[in-house]
């Protein structure tokens, strides 16, 4: 249902190459709101396709470097932090991961969760994503990643998506 509501609560905005989205839901549960009481919209979901337009892309540009590009040129906002499978994003403009609860047995809240258009690549061994679930957007099937944009390549032509989800883990 959460899958729902972001892609359903996402307006989408065309920016050269890259796309973004994101509105207040109007319920406050992700909305807030500044010091003078104005509602600040948040962001669901972030989606581009990689193109060369804003960094030469090469068979060791990851999709970290891609953002960094946009970022550079002031078409994104993000935040992050490095762990063990790479850079893992944890806040787009007031978007940030929330932990509701975490316990030694469990863990509640909101994250980014990273999801790129194919699993593997043609003519490279390595697995970048698992299918055991799918997200749809815009058309397109996504599958979660298995790393951090650090360890994701940038290819021409490819889609990766980032939707802010609740999650409830138990261990």
């Amino acid at each position: 249902m959460k899958k729902l509501l972001a892609t359903f609560l996402a307006v989408c905005a065309s920016v050269a190459a890259f796309a973004f989205a994101g509105c207040d839901n109007g319920s406050g549960e992700n909305g807030g709101s500044d010091k003078n009481g104005e509602v600040i919209l948040e962001v669901q979901s972030v989606a581009f396709t990689a193109k060369g337009d804003y960094i030469t892309l090469s068979e060791t540009t990851s999709v970290k470097d891609y953002m960094d590009a946009l970022k550079d040129n002031g078409e994104l906002v993000f935040g992050g932090e490095n762990g063990s499978y790479g850079y893992y994003i944890t806040s787009f403009y007031a978007t940030e991961e929330k932990i509701i609860s975490s316990s030694a047995t469990s863990s509640e809240g909101y994250s980014w969760s990273f999801y790129i258009d194919f699993i593997s690549l043609e003519g490279d061994d390595a697995i970048y994503a698992s299918d055991y679930t799918t997200y749809e957007y815009n058309g397109k099937t996504f599958y979660p990643a298995s790393f951090g944009v650090s360890g994701i390549p940038c290819v021409e032509g490819h889609s990766y998506l980032f939707v802010y989800e609740y999650y409830n883990f138990s261990w």
